[in-house]
């Protein structure tokens, strides 16, 4: 056993180099579970701004839908009414970002800036101010300043009747716009306020 061949200090010392290593591995990416928004880092279920498709199928796996928008499949639109797409350098055309869907989890991935939107749906998703999918939409202002909220239009009218609507609430930290959308909150959606490269 490895006990035998260190003596207490050897031990205590490999002991603590293993779990430096641990808390490394997982610092590095962020905490690995869909339910963690780290708003202030830009980091969503360890995913970062700036990585890259290739770097979120490594780290998530193969995307669990292809369906069209933002959202993933079976889940209603309730993120931000735009999202601004990051320019091209040098005056190139902006290419049509890659979208990435994991079940309840979405990315928009620029081919020149990586990441710059990301969104969650889990339920009990919580950001580090203490927001989370679920909650009423009035927390949003309890825990963050400078709150705007609103109210946007979804879809078309049904039989005639009136514009369906979701109602949200925004803010800006350390550089990133945080979205909830819905009453209780829904979905929380993180974009790179400045996406310019």
């Amino acid at each position: 056993m490895l006990e035998a061949t260190v003596d207490k200090r050897g031990a205590l010392t490999l002991a603590v180099a293993l779990l430096l290593t641990g808390c490394a591995k997982d610092g590095a990416r962020g905490a690995e579970g869909p339910a963690h928004v780290d708003e202030r880092a830009g980091v969503l279920a360890g995913v970062r701004f700036g990585d890259r498709a290739e770097d979120i199928r490594q780290h998530l796996g193969p995307p669990t839908d292809r369906k069209p928008g933002f959202f993933p499949a079976d889940h209603d639109y309730s993120g931000p009414p735009a999202i601004s797409a990051p320019t091209a350098d040098q005056g190139r055309p902006s290419v049509r970002p890659i979208t990435l869907h994991y079940k309840d989890l979405a990315f928009l991935v620029s081919r020149h800036v990586g990441t710059f939107s990301m969104a969650t749906l889990a339920e009990g998703a919580r950001t580090r101010a203490g927001v989370a999918v679920g909650d009423e939409l009035t927390r949003v202002r309890q825990r963050y300043k400078r709150v705007n909220c609103g109210e946007q239009g979804v879809g078309r009218p049904v039989f005639g009747g009136e514009l369906p609507t979701y109602r949200w609430c925004r803010t800006v930290v350390a550089g990133v716009r945080v979205f909830f959308g819905g009453d209780p909150i829904e979905s929380i959606t993180l974009t790179r306020y400045a996406t310019n490269s």
